[in-house]
């Protein structure tokens, strides 16, 4: 059983709670749903019952929490973990080994549990999560659904019986969450007990148990799954009339180092003005695209003129591509939000006007805040201001709406093609929500198996 009573946190030199004075009780068995918008406090809260906070993240935390009679704040996280297991948002921060069975058995290993005792778990949980057929595969061909459900397998195997899940489905197509939610559907029917946070609730109503619904630290609903947002109205998008053709690509080809081709054959051409979705399952070389458009990877063969430079290396784009990483934290540089919205713009010798996107970003309140302490949605519209402060000729996002409730990846859509639409770039983001295309994109390229088998509205 998982208890909270007044329990209050707040995070290291914040001047506001996180949480504030959280009751709550999750029986044996239960499967509980975290709901409410970025930065409500749900993956805050998650922290707390792993051991996170405090052990490792600090700050200050009062209340009494306690779980199957432990009180995180002062037991090991090692002990925490025999009982409570995590599954993050990206599965690839906790795979560790390259092979699928290794990785299971990972953390076993690192408890001291005796090698017989070890792989009889593995074996058990990979049969649980139908990865039995898969274990001596390389972790790296796994889709992301699997890879979840890898994770998931560690973690069983070390002998959790409570499981926190922090945006599962968020980074998966629509296979791996079907997928996902089957094995989490036959977890729950085996008596564990399940606590997820998730924006994406359709499917949901049928399988978990109740809602608790947070706004701003607080839990301030509980019963059903809450009804799905309707699709935002379709956006005017860029003035689509420039004829301009900024990204040029024919006969591309690319694989990592030892690995099979990751994109075969692709031939696209994106206009100035345009703003472009280029969809398709996990794995299908979406972001390695993104990154060969952007001068990070270089193909072994094809013709790529971007923004006026042939065959491109990622110097040559210096300003004149700008690219929105998936995670934002991988793009902070600096210790104020103010510094970070000027980075590259004053690296180039540009001029910005801070005002307007601190306006633009509702950031203005927090100018001098350091940016990791924003939620994950000011985060992204931090960096895309920074982006856009530069001014470039293509803009290219990698799912941008991951981990982000409707309002706030539309505040960040919005935010992006308005902006583009000031400098008469191109925009082309990779993404699984069917909504976003249709609200966003003048046209949708689908890719499948490394080549791209569709061009249309989406």
């Amino acid at each position: 059983m998982i208890q909270l009573q007044c329990v209050t946190y707040t995070y290291p030199d914040a001047p506001q709670p996180a949480l504030k004075q959280i009751d709550l009780t999750i029986r044996d068995g239960e499967w509980v749903l975290l709901a409410g918008s970025s930065g409500c406090g749900k993956s805050t809260l998650l922290h707390l019952l792993n051991g996170l906070i405090p052990h490792i993240v600090g700050g200050t935390l009062t209340g009494e929490i306690r779980i199957d009679g432990m009180e995180p704040a002062r037991t090991p996280i090692a002990e925490i973990s025999r009982g409570v297991g995590t599954v993050f948002q990206n599965p690839e921060l906790q795979l560790f080994a390259p092979r699928v069975e290794d990785d299971a058995a990972f953390g076993c290993e690192n408890l001291g549990f005796p090698p017989a005792e070890t792989w009889r778990r593995v074996d058990r949980e990979l049969v649980r999560m139908s990865l039995d057929e898969m274990r001596r595969q390389d972790v790296f061909t796994l889709s992301g659904g699997q890879k979840q459900r890898l994770a998931i397998a560690g973690a069983l195997a070390t002998g959790t019986r409570i499981l926190l899940l922090d945006e599962p489905t968020s980074d998966l197509d629509q296979s791996g969450r079907t997928q996902l939610l089957r094995a989490l559907r036959d977890l729950h029917g085996d008596g564990f007990t399940l606590v997820m946070t998730e924006h994406r609730f359709d499917g949901l109503a049928g399988l978990v148990d109740r809602a608790l619904v947070m706004d701003r630290g607080r839990i301030v609903g509980n019963g059903p799954v809450p009804s799905a947002c309707p699709p935002p109205p379709r956006s005017s998008g860029l003035n689509c009339q420039a004829a301009e053709v900024v990204v040029e690509a024919d006969g591309l080809e690319f694989a990592y180092s030892g690995k099979p081709p990751v994109l075969r054959d692709v031939a696209l051409r994106l206009r100035a003005g345009e703003v472009v979705a280029l969809t398709g399952s996990n794995g299908s070389g979406k972001t390695t695209l993104l990154k060969i458009l952007c001068g990070l990877l270089k193909c072994r063969n094809g013709r790529l003129r971007v923004a006026g430079v042939e065959q491109p290396a990622l110097g040559g784009l210096a300003g004149k591509v700008g690219f929105l990483f998936q995670n934002p934290d991988e793009q902070i540089f600096t210790d104020r939000v103010a510094d970070e919205i000027l980075f590259g713009a004053r690296n180039l010798g540009r001029s910005v006007d801070l005002d307007h996107y601190l306006y633009r970003t509702a950031l203005a309140d927090v100018v001098h805040a350091h940016p990791r302490s924003l939620s994950r949605g000011g985060r992204q519209r931090l960096v895309a201001a920074a982006v856009m402060a530069m001014q470039p000729q293509v803009v290219l996002l990698d799912e941008p709406t991951t981990g982000l409730d409707q309002a706030a990846w539309v505040s960040l859509m919005e935010l992006v093609v308005e902006e583009a639409g000031r400098c008469g770039a191109c925009v082309l983001f990779s993404t699984h929500h069917e909504e976003a295309a249709a609200a966003f994109a003048s046209r949708s390229l689908r890719i499948a198996e490394g080549r791209l088998i569709d061009d249309c509205l989406p």
